[in-house]
């Protein structure tokens, strides 16, 4: 079952959106534990269950990748209606701010539920590619682990955005108040079996 409402008002979003403009990143309480175990019980019947490739890219820029996904969400999954209300709830909290910080256009179109295991490597420092524009989203349903911001792709600098099962961690990406930033993150420290809810606006989607 999916749930009724998130647990956030649109003021308490729209500032975690402004902090996300300022600053690279932030978090907000968007569902209750409850929901949370309802999402949790329901991703593990979800079909195309599959590991991610372990290594991404060439050279200096490879990116290690310890966790399994899937991108198949049949129209009765609460996922689904999750991200319409998350949707919803981004833009009509957007517009509290003025200017708004998102650019025409945005809507979430692109979903993917990541499954990482007690002990993962999770992910290391990268950049989400240029076509996902205004904020990645990431509702953490479940685990632990550690989020950061950094640098560059050696992790340098690295800073903690706390977010705990319940959060909606909004990151920066292009377009969002006018930034071209794509900010480097990486996942680490995983000792519980984490899921990882991601939502993005892919601009290469008519």
């Amino acid at each position: 079952m999916a749930p009724a409402r998130l647990a956030s008002s649109l003021s308490e979003i729209a500032e975690a959106i402004a902090q996300c403009a300022a600053v690279g990143a932030a978090a907000v309480r968007v569902l209750p534990a409850p929901d949370c175990a309802e999402l949790a019980a329901a991703a593990h019947a979800l079909p195309g269950w599959r590991a991610a490739r372990p290594i991404v890219g060439e050279g200096d820029r490879q990116v290690f990748q310890d966790f399994e996904l899937t991108m198949q969400f049949p129209q009765s999954a609460p996922f689904r209606t999750v991200a319409q209300m998350i949707d919803r709830a981004l833009a009509d909290a957007a517009r509290q701010i003025q200017p708004n910080p998102l650019p025409a256009g945005f809507r979430i179109n692109d979903l993917i539920l990541q499954r990482y295991a007690a002990g993962s490597r999770g992910i290391t420092p990268h950049r989400d590619h240029l076509r996902y524009r205004g904020l990645v989203a990431l509702l953490v349903v479940s685990g632990d682990g550690r989020f950061c911001l950094c640098a560059d792709r050696r992790g340098v600098g690295a800073r903690d955005v706390a977010a705990l099962p319940g959060d909606l961690l909004l990151m920066r990406a292009p377009g969002l108040a006018g930034s071209s930033d794509r900010p480097f993150h990486f996942l680490d420290r995983i000792t519980a079996e984490r899921l990882s809810f991601g939502l993005r606006w892919d601009t290469s989607v008519s």
